[in-house]
């Protein structure tokens, strides 16, 4: 980094600190602070999320990209891999947040089986807290979009350089680096702390709906082989046909009243652990996947199929999770 770039990082730390301030204060005044704060569920989020990036990325394009971040980059090769870098942290954090959400819910429904129905107030802050983990994971996304967009934008303001001056980024690397084994473990160790061991009637529970997304994504999967890589597509897909299997059967639940609020609870926990599941294997196997075919070179960006996959069907899933969730949390607490 040259003086001049440090001499402006240096002026430019004043100005940022005075927009932080006005961002809490105004983060003050909507309300009670202390509800925002999961010291729990923002781990969850900040390691989840570097696990996957260290699943999809070896060191030195970590390192090469937090420089182009903070200092000028250097060829367009270089800019390139940084912003797709960006953006993959960003999208780990999104999916992270939107999965830990989902968990939260699953388990939370799973106790109502063996424990007795809380006030309406204490369901209300539990259910506010499982949403909270998803503001964490947009926060930590968005910081990630920020040096991805500044990349993107420098990227095209150059010129574009011939074809055969572009070097490639191809990396002969094999898939399991240390790094990607590390990431793998700390994402098994969270689920180990997140996940109640004991409860195996919850593993029971979602079986059903594991078996429908998994055997459908394997099948569209070799449906598809040679059309490059659908690993997210096809988990996104089956994980909707999953949700609105489960969906339906809550509404045809809820025609039988209270006495259906069995499969109501039943069809809901199928709808969770369907988007449980896709977003999962997107986030383990279908992003790492698509990701090591971009930094090697086989397909120049991901597909819009992909980005789909990755953004829109984590927001689908909390959208249409919360009404859902209100609807059967209502009459259990009238019923009270």
């Amino acid at each position: 980094m040259s003086s001049m770039n440090i001499t402006k990082a240096i002026l430019m730390i004043p100005t940022w600190i005075l927009i932080l301030a006005i961002v809490a204060l105004g983060v003050v005044q909507s309300g009670k602070p202390v509800n925002l704060i999961d010291p729990a569920g923002f781990l969850f989020v900040l390691v989840f999320g570097i696990a996957l990036v260290m699943i999809s990325f070896p060191g030195a394009e970590i390192r090469q990209a937090l420089r182009d971040a903070l200092a000028s980059p250097g060829n367009e090769t270089d800019i390139k891999s940084s912003a797709y870098f960006w953006e993959a942290a960003g999208r780990s954090f999104w999916i992270a947040g939107v999965l830990r959400s989902i968990l939260n819910f699953v388990m939370f429904f799973m106790s109502l089986r063996t424990q007795p129905i809380a006030a309406p107030q204490v369901i209300h802050q539990g259910l506010a807290q499982y949403l909270l983990v998803t503001l964490y994971g947009i926060l930590l996304a968005v910081i990630c979009f920020i040096p991805c967009w500044k990349l993107a934008l420098k990227l095209l303001s150059r010129p574009s350089a011939p074809a055969a001056e572009q070097t490639a980024t191809a990396s002969g690397r094999p898939f399991w680096r240390l790094g990607a084994v590390v990431g793998y473990v700390l994402i098994a160790s969270l689920w180990v702390w997140s996940w109640p061991l004991h409860s195996i009637e919850l593993l029971i529970a979602i079986k059903p709906a594991v078996f429908v997304v998994l055997g459908g994504m394997i099948a569209m999967t070799l449906f598809m082989r040679g059309s490059g890589p659908t690993l997210s597509t096809s988990f996104a897909a089956m994980g909707l046909i999953g949700s609105l299997l489960g969906i339906i059967q809550m509404l045809f639940g809820m025609t039988e009243g209270m006495e259906g609020i069995p499969q109501v609870a039943g069809a809901l926990a199928f709808f969770l652990a369907s988007c449980l599941t896709a977003l999962l294997g997107m986030a383990l196997v279908g992003a790492p996947v698509e990701d090591r075919a971009i930094r090697t070179g086989r397909i120049p960006s991901p597909s819009a199929f992909s980005r789909a996959a990755w953004y829109v069907f984590p927001l689908l899933a909390l959208v249409t999770l919360i009404p859902l969730v209100f609807q059967l949390i209502q009459p259990l607490i009238t019923g009270r």
